[in-house]
């Protein structure tokens, strides 16, 4: 089976002079991502997750699963440790096996197209999809990656911990590339990235 795990901080303490901009990024972005699946007719399983604890949200309009979690009371260096947490109480909430595929997007990033899920359902055998890419300098770089969408066996995911050493985008590219035996480089995700506090948008 293949899950697409949306991850949501919408409630994010570094951002309040955006919260109504940060809505309505969330609520078009995670729109489009259901509406594709949709007209699509597609089998994978969209499942949102936000980490500010259980309430009533915006969130709750959406016609899929939400998992709320207390996840962003944790005080980690990076926002990439608790995200992490979040799937995994995805994982075992839902009781996703091993060998199950795992779509991560982060949910203030809009999807184009579904050409990356497509990708992902026609290369069973492959373990990990993922885009090893520097969005800050825009280039290409084997020890750095894009967060905002990636797929990889639910095994690996569980076996994988931050160590707050580095960023999170250069820990998980280096996981990647020392314990994944057959990943796919993406070139091209087809999605709108949407960068920190500040919500500068940069094409992936």
């Amino acid at each position: 089976m293949i899950y697409l795990i949306i991850t949501t901080c919408i409630e994010n303490k570094h951002g309040i002079q955006n919260n109504d901009s940060r809505k309505t990024r969330y609520i078009d972005c995670i729109q489009q991502t259901l509406s594709l699946l949709q007209k699509q007719n597609s089998s994978i399983i969209p499942i949102i997750v936000e980490n500010n604890g259980l309430r009533q949200t915006y969130l709750d309009v959406f016609d899929c699963d939400i998992l709320y979690t207390n996840h962003n009371q944790k005080k980690n260096k990076y926002k990439g440790v608790n995200e992490l947490l979040d799937i995994k109480e995805v994982i075992s909430h839902y009781q996703i096996q091993d060998d199950d595929m795992i779509i991560k997007l982060t949910g203030r990033y809009k999807l184009f197209d579904l050409s990356f899920i497509s990708l992902v359902e026609s290369n069973p055998n492959k373990h990990a999809f993922i885009k090893f890419f520097d969005v800050y300098s825009q280039q290409y770089k084997q020890d750095d990656c894009v967060l905002g969408l990636f797929a990889i066996k639910c095994k690996y995911l569980k076996e994988f911990n931050y160590n707050e050493k580095d960023s999170s985008e250069r820990e998980f590219a280096k996981y990647l590339n020392e314990n994944v035996p057959s990943i796919m480089n993406v070139p091209q995700l087809s999605l709108e990235y949407c960068l920190g506090d500040d919500l500068s948008i940069v094409c992936v």
